[in-house]
C-alpha cells in the first residue's frame, strides 16, 4: 500500500512573514503614508500616528526585516522609505490599494 502524506502544506515563509509585518495596524499606516507621501522622516511618523520615536523604530524594523522599507540616515534624523517593487512581488496590486484607503 503507498504511504500517504496528509501534512497541510504552508505557504512560503517569507510571504507569510510579509503578511504578519503588514498585519498590524501601525504598520499598515506608516505603508500607507509612504505610499502615498514617498519617503517619510521619523519625525512625520511620530507627529502623523501619535507614537514615540522607539515605537516607530519597533516598526520599521519589523517592516525592513522583511524588505519592504529602506531606511536612509542624514545627518541624525532617518527617512523611510516603501519598496513597492518587493510589495507588488508578494502582493499584486497592494501598492495602488493602499493609496486609496483612509488615514488609519
Amino acid at each position: 500500500m503507498p504511504e500517504q502524506h496528509t501534512e497541510i502544506r504552508r505557504p512560503s515563509l517569507p510571504l507569510a512573514d510579509v503578511l504578519k509585518a503588514l498585519g498590524d495596524p501601525t504598520r499598515l499606516e506608516i505603508i500607507r503614508q509612504m505610499s502615498v507621501d514617498g519617503e517619510v522622516a521619523c519625525t512625520t511618523l511620530e507627529k502623523t500616528l501619535h507614537v514615540s520615536k522607539a515605537t516607530i523604530s519597533y516598526h520599521i524594523k519589523t517592516l525592513h526585516n522583511v524588505d519592504l522599507v529602506t531606511i536612509r540616515k542624514e545627518g541624525r534624523f532617518y527617512f523611510y522609505a516603501l519598496r513597492a517593487d518587493a510589495l507588488e512581488a508578494y502582493v499584486p496590486g497592494f501598492s495602488a490599494h493602499l493609496r486609496t484607503l483612509p488615514r488609519i
